[in-house]
């Protein structure tokens, strides 16, 4: 399992874009589901407190041993700092005060965005709605990998090394695929 790869290119659908028709098929199998769409009040106090812990416990577990810091960095602050990605990920939908509040979604994501330290958050929004717009179109959809990446990670091996490197790629890529400036 594993040892080869069988295709020389990425494989192309030409289905409609998912996001819509799962919604409709969800929506027509469990109708209660559309009580759950929409802003989630308890994100606006969740995310500040998810900072605050993450600077304190970032401060305290500095102070500890190598290997223990270490571990505690990975696992926390790993865990922390992908917690606060997916956050940013539902403050591009204005999930946080509604579609009424864009400024306050703006100044929550910048909230979320302290302990990334990489400043995303608003660059995040504007490339992720293009997702949705253009979703598979190798050139504006960003959050696909480029035909470069295809090229250089061809095999199990180098598939590793891109999955553990992809926070990294899909940070860059927008630059060298459809940069906004």
């Amino acid at each position: 399992m594993g040892l080869t790869v069988s295709t020389q290119d990425f494989q192309y659908k030409y289905d409609d874009e998912p996001h819509a028709s799962r919604r409709k098929e969800i929506l027509a199998k469990y109708p209660e589901m559309k009580q759950l769409f929409g802003p989630d009040p308890y994100m606006r106090y969740l995310v500040p407190l998810i900072v605050i812990f993450q600077l304190v416990t970032a401060y305290y577990v500095a102070q500890l041993p190598g290997p223990i810091m270490f571990f505690l960095a990975w696992a926390l602050a790993g865990t922390v700092n992908h917690n606060l990605s997916l956050a940013m990920h539902e403050i591009s939908h204005n999930l946080a005060f509604g579609h009424s509040s864009p400024m306050m979604n703006r100044f929550i994501g910048l909230v979320a965005n302290i302990p990334l330290c990489v400043p995303s958050s608003i660059t995040f929004k504007k490339y992720h709605l293009e997702h949705h717009r253009y979703q598979g179109d190798d050139k504006l959809d960003v959050d696909i990998p480029s035909h470069l990446e295809g090229y250089l990670f061809y095999n199990s091996f180098t598939k590793i090394i891109w999955v553990l490197l992809q926070p990294l790629f899909y940070t860059i890529r927008p630059l060298f695929m459809n940069l906004k400036l």
